[in-house]
């Protein structure tokens, strides 16, 4: 798998492009640098220089807290549910977000499918190690309920506290989808998340007739009620992550309408 191909970058980089095209003349991107003596006398690669194997460190990782085998103090770090919610016929599992953990069966969405992911990337088919599909167990963190319908946090929880819990399992669910294109319940998945967050922005004020750009300067935004949670620290960014959410459904899916949700986004952000 190449990681430039999983990044999508010349996607993203259109997107972000063109909004930023839209106020800065491209003349006044051309960088002047300053010399700084004191700075030129310094190496560009310090002597000695050791860069640390990441390749290594994320198997490490991976052959550590995937190790159900463990045994000693707060080990292992892995459990599993198997009832689970979402797709009650199948098992599912979590990690542990911090070592010795008052709440052992907790396990966040934002630690598990990025694990799955990176360990993915570093070259470890997750769809078979050790005889379990990890990435199909994946799964649970999509509350699969009309009011929610969404990757959240945690198997069973409601949105509207904070955006940046509630956009990111979703971001990381479709690179997850991305990695895995076999696994058919991702692909049943996408719509109904997708058109999930489509409702959301346009009871945030998107229209295409007349063409009208959505207000998402909140702190988070309650799927079931479809109301603005306004207090706390506003995150009007995730209005970037939405736009990321919906332009790789429709690379995915071909559907323009997500390609529209996702300018609606990139306009107020």
């Amino acid at each position: 798998m190449n990681l430039y191909n999983f990044c999508k970058p010349q996607h993203l980089i259109l997107l972000l492009a063109f909004s930023f095209a839209l106020t800065v003349n491209t003349n006044q991107l051309i960088g002047q640098q300053i010399e700084v003596p004191r700075i030129n006398t310094m190496p560009d690669i310090p002597e000695p220089y050791h860069m640390r194997d990441w390749q290594a460190v994320a198997h490490g990782y991976d052959s550590l807290v995937f190790n159900e085998d463990l045994s000693g103090q707060y080990l292992p770090v892995l459990f599993f549910r198997d009832q689970s919610v979402n797709y009650p016929d199948y098992q599912s599992f979590g990690l542990h977000t911090a070592i010795g953990t008052n709440y052992p069966t907790s396990g966040e969405a934002i630690n598990v499918i990025p694990a799955v992911v990176g360990a993915t990337l570093a070259g470890i088919d997750k769809s078979g190690q050790f005889n379990k599909n990890w990435a199909l167990m994946a799964r649970e963190f999509f509350n699969k309920r009309p009011e929610e319908n969404i990757y959240l946090n945690h198997p069973v929880t409601h949105s509207g506290h904070d955006w940046w819990y509630e956009t990111m399992p979703n971001i990381f669910y479709m690179q997850l989808k991305y990695l895995y294109p076999e696994i058919a319940v991702f692909d049943e998945q996408l719509p109904v998340m997708a058109n999930r967050w489509k409702e959301a922005v346009m009871a945030m004020g998107a229209s295409d007739t007349p063409w009208q750009v959505p207000y998402m300067n909140y702190r988070a935004w309650n799927m079931s009620e479809m109301e603005t949670l306004d207090s706390g620290v506003r995150q009007p960014e995730a209005a970037g992550a939405l736009a990321w959410i919906f332009y790789n459904t429709y690379v995915a899916t071909g559907d323009a309408r997500y390609l529209k949700a996702a300018e609606w986004a990139m306009e107020f952000l």
